[in-house]
């Protein structure tokens, strides 16, 4: 059967879909972390964040690698109704095992640990976020490919989240409250899968074999945990050899790189049940699709990461008040991380995910996480936050640099270099300009909008002039998107 009957849905609309679904990813934490950081305070934040890091370990370890294992799967058996229903009923009850022994390992931490500083109401409010595992079966949607539906409830979840919070999230003693509401939000979003699920799959007991997904799941699960450990292990040093200020301060930083980072990865994170199949049924539109990702990721991430680098200091002040002025330059300590990360999440997720090399990531993982550790050890008493940040960049840099190398021998991929000059190029110039504007001394808000605006139509007029073609084709497709409507409009 030809790919273009197998592949029904469209990679554009998945993408737009995604798209639509990031900037949700990033508006909404945006609103949120504007109002929680003038009424918590960055201790308040801190506490939070903290508790929120612990139990982060056990949502990973509840997950137990089918995020990235079951879009995998899912892809392959998609057009085949018996076989899905067959593995979703394998991996759910998979998932059910592993939530349950992750649930009563964190609230038994919860109930013997004394170095929780009394806080029991705030950790077990964030362990809701590992209850509601049981219904995470995102997986299955993203494998068939559902961004629509995906968008659609995250939307909604999201919207009523933050007209809650609004209302009950008043004072610096409500940060129980709002750790419990990001909860809730979470589950919110799992609750709906249980309505939904049934239009795709039902349970299936016939033919079950729970244990062929041991080994891949487990060596998935063993990746990310490892992942897991130096992505968080320095919320948790900082918490244990700093104080609440400079966790409250750094989660704050990684919170705007964060959303800085989801917008580079808006549309190459639907890439991998795509590049899975082309990976086994076309290798053609396999190495198209991962060029494709390249350019995107060269046309936002370099952008991104020096614009933020420039306008950290005014954009912190705008966003967060007085209080969290010193997260200036740890958000620009930080920005090196929207390009290892950004070119990290194609060439060291969706390729070794889609191209079954995982065996990589451990290694990798493993070396990175000890790096990290003694970085942070060394690093956290005479920097604070700065020092935890300086270690997450080299780690992370690291084990991207190890997973690179391995894949570039294994899948043979050509590097676009057009693309990336064009990138440099570009944001260069665009760079230039905003520090031309900042000579002007603008009031911080009217200056850090006017600097952003402008450093955003130069970048584009650069990319047109140097006839960048993936901006090229996109500025088609909305001429000619409009054009249809507007058609229809007359009509």
């Amino acid at each position: 059967m030809p790919c273009e009957m197998i592949m029904q849905k469209s990679l554009t609309k998945n993408s737009i879909y995604n798209i639509i679904y990031t900037i949700a990813n990033i508006l909404f934490p945006f609103i949120t972390s504007i109002y929680v950081s003038r009424i918590l305070l960055p201790v308040g934040v801190g506490k939070v964040a903290s508790a929120q890091n612990i139990a982060s370990y056990f949502v990973t370890l509840a997950a137990l690698g089918l995020p990235s294992y079951g879009v995998r799967e899912f892809a392959k058996v998609r057009e085949n109704k018996c076989e899905r229903n067959k593995l979703f009923t394998e991996l759910f009850f998979l998932n059910i095992i592993s939530t349950t022994l992750a649930v009563t390992g964190f609230f038994i931490l919860v109930a013997i640990n004394t170095g929780f500083h009394g806080e029991w109401a705030l950790y077990s409010a964030c362990g809701v976020a590992i209850v509601f595992n049981y219904l995470n079966i995102d997986w299955m949607y993203m494998g068939l490919e559902e961004y629509g539906y995906i968008t659609a409830r995250s939307l909604l979840i999201k919207a009523v989240s933050l007209v809650i919070l609004f209302l009950v999230v008043k004072t610096e003693q409500d940060y129980v409250l709002y750790a419990l509401l990001s909860s809730l939000a979470t589950g919110g979003n799992y609750v709906f899968n249980v309505f939904h699920a049934r239009k795709f799959v039902k349970i299936d007991f016939g033919g079950i074999q729970i244990g062929r997904h041991l080994k891949p799941v487990l060596l998935i699960a063993c990746i990310i945990f490892l992942s897991s450990i130096y992505n968080k292990i320095d919320v948790t040093m900082l918490n244990m050899m700093a104080t609440d200020e400079a966790v409250g301060l750094y989660s704050y930083a990684q919170k705007i790189i964060n959303m800085v980072l989801t917008m580079a990865s808006a549309v190459t994170v639907a890439l991998l049940p795509r590049l899975s199949y082309y990976y086994d049924n076309d290798k053609e539109e396999f190495y198209r699709l991962l060029n494709k990702g390249f350019q995107i990721l060269c046309m936002m991430t370099f952008p991104l990461a020096v614009g933020m680098v420039l306008v950290a200091p005014q954009a912190v002040e705008f966003l967060y008040g007085e209080a969290f002025k010193p997260a200036s330059l740890t958000i620009q300590l930080m920005c090196p991380l929207i390009l290892i990360k950004g070119f990290g999440d194609l060439f060291c997720y969706q390729l070794v995910y889609s191209t079954k090399n995982e065996k990589i990531i451990l290694p990798a993982s493993t070396s990175a996480s000890v790096i990290n550790i003694i970085a942070n050890a060394v690093l956290i008493p005479v920097l604070l936050q700065n020092g935890a940040v300086i270690a997450s960049v080299f780690s992370e840099l690291v084990t991207n640099a190890i997973q690179f190398i391995y894949m570039k021998k294994k899948v043979q991929f050509r590097i676009n270099g057009k693309a990336f000059i064009t990138g440099i190029f570009s944001t260069a110039i665009m760079s230039i300009c905003v520090l031309m504007l900042m000579q002007l001394k603008f009031p911080n808000t009217i200056g850090l909008f006017v600097e952003v605006i402008c450093g955003v139509v130069v970048y584009i007029a650069v990319n047109l002039v140097m006839k960048n073609v993936l901006m090229l084709e996109l500025i088609r497709k909305v001429k000619k998107k409009n054009f249809y409507n507007f058609n229809r409009i007359c009509k």
